[in-house]
């Protein structure tokens, strides 16, 4: 709990520091200007940590299944044609179905299990764009830091039943998990990233992506016994960027 308390002031006091910056009003001036990002994609977890490493000795999976899609934006202020500061928000959802190694069913098959790891992140940074933003391709570097929160949950398997039905036959659904255990985290990581835009109009371009984060939670609740969860990883992504 410290130490999430600690991550949250540590994250508030950088989005503290880069607030006033993207609150000032831009110059008159083709080189200040401010641009959103979205993006979607593709991303893979190291998983080298204690919860792992305990997960792949029970379960039949390995580090090379620790593959989930992430979605986001980003907030661009440029300060001049090289450099500008990001706020950043994106969702990381990783699943995976990995049967027990040594627990078995009635019928003799290994007891099926799944895990399911979710991760909003908020960060700010900063972005360098070498070649400046007025060329014909125009690749661009950062690295930034922010708050990473989160769900990891463990199941043997789920159904779903039908409540609360009105007189017209509607029903609400709800999912039900059979052996479930679940955590929250929070914590504080950091990121290096690597992208490419390519202009399709005055105001618009394709961008592709390349994003390393170094994150580490301790978990708690029904994960108390595995404290360290490791959420490094790279991301792989493409998008849409409109200039305003």
């Amino acid at each position: 709990m410290r130490l999430s308390i600690q991550s949250l002031l540590l994250t508030l006091a950088i989005l503290g520091v880069a607030s006033p910056a993207f609150a000032q009003d831009s110059q008159q001036s083709p080189s200040r200007f401010k641009e959103t990002h979205v993006w979607a994609g593709y991303s893979k977890l190291n998983g080298r940590s204690d919860f792992w490493d305990d997960n792949f000795q029970n379960f039949k999976a390995s580090r090379s299944d620790l593959k989930g899609f992430a979605l986001g934006g980003d907030y661009i202020k440029h300060l001049d044609l090289h450099n500008a500061l990001m706020l950043s928000g994106g969702i990381d959802v990783t699943t995976i179905s990995e049967p027990a190694r040594n627990l078995f069913n009635h019928s003799g098959n290994p007891r099926e299990h799944h895990l399911e790891l979710g991760t909003l992140s908020l960060t700010a940074g900063y972005v360098l764009f070498p070649a400046g933003t007025q060329a014909s391709v125009i690749p661009y570097l950062g690295a930034g830091a922010g708050l990473y929160a989160g769900t990891l949950r463990s199941y043997r398997r789920s159904f779903t039943t039908d409540d609360d039905c009105d007189e017209d036959g509607n029903c609400t659904t709800t999912t039900h998990y059979i052996g479930s255990k679940d955590s929250a985290f929070l914590t504080f990581g950091y990121y290096v990233l690597a992208g490419l835009e390519v202009p399709v109009s005055s105001h618009s371009a394709l961008l592709v992506e390349g994003r390393y984060t170094v994150a580490r939670a301790n978990l708690g609740g029904d994960f108390e016994d595995h404290t360290h969860l490791d959420l490094s990883g790279a991301q792989y992504t493409v998008g849409m960027a409109v200039r305003f």
